[in-house]
């Protein structure tokens, strides 16, 4: 993230777990949260509640939902945008300034656009990563 967007950055990752780390000005890694993911919130909600079924990840309709199917979607979906942008807004809050937020992994291409703040969706971060660290390191 740090050779392709500028600094400081907070780079979401959403797959198994949502991972948020912080770039500063300098372009050092200064720590981060870890979650868990959409896929494994969904998981033990369906599992370990009797009668809830399972359902896609779709984008709800509304926050408010009105059957189950739809209060879940909500809940899941909606609850992730909004933990992003919360945790977003916390983050910078301490850093004292404003970052570039990237997004990436699977889940992500589905929460992003119900999130409020600005995130960049880069779904080939990882693979960028690798190259760069290829380049670099390459005789």
């Amino acid at each position: 993230a740090v050779s392709e967007y500028p600094c400081p950055l907070i780079i979401i990752d959403m797959g198994t777990a949502t991972t948020m780390f912080v770039v500063d000005k300098e372009g050092a890694m200064i720590g981060g949260a870890i979650s868990p993911g959409v896929k494994i919130s969904m998981d033990a909600l369906t599992g370990r509640t009797a009668l809830l079924p399972g359902l896609q990840l779709d984008q709800p309709k509304k926050a408010i939902g009105t059957n189950t199917i739809d209060c879940m979607r909500s809940g899941l979906m909606l609850g992730a945008a909004c933990m992003i942008d919360g945790m977003i807004e916390r983050m910078e809050e301490e850093l004292g300034y404003q970052t570039t937020v990237i997004a990436t992994g699977g889940i992500a291409k589905f929460v992003v656009p119900m999130c409020r703040r600005e995130i960049i969706y880069d779904k080939d971060l990882l693979v960028k990563g690798l190259a760069a660290l290829y380049r670099d390191n390459k005789r």
